[in-house]
């Protein structure tokens, strides 16, 4: 198998790390690909950027009231 930050990983298609990636495992390597984009172009004044390891994504949220998504923003 594949190590990975401490985690034997079975030879294959890894659909889902720990830590959010999708990998392929093989006797000569281990190659990863993030399964969440990187919020940019957000207010950050009034948003703050929080990761939601259940969806394996980033959530963009109010500063003054985190249960408030921001509405505006772009992700790479």
């Amino acid at each position: 198998g594949c190590m990975m930050n401490g985690k034997l990983y079975p030879f294959g298609r890894i659909e889902r790390t720990e830590d959010c990636y999708t990998c392929s495992c093989s006797e000569r390597s281990l190659q990863c690909c993030s399964l969440f984009r990187t919020p940019v172009a957000y207010d950050n004044k009034k948003c703050k950027v929080v990761f939601n390891k259940e969806r394996c994504d980033y959530d963009v949220v109010q500063k003054d009231d985190p249960s408030k998504m921001c509405s505006q923003f772009a992700r790479v």
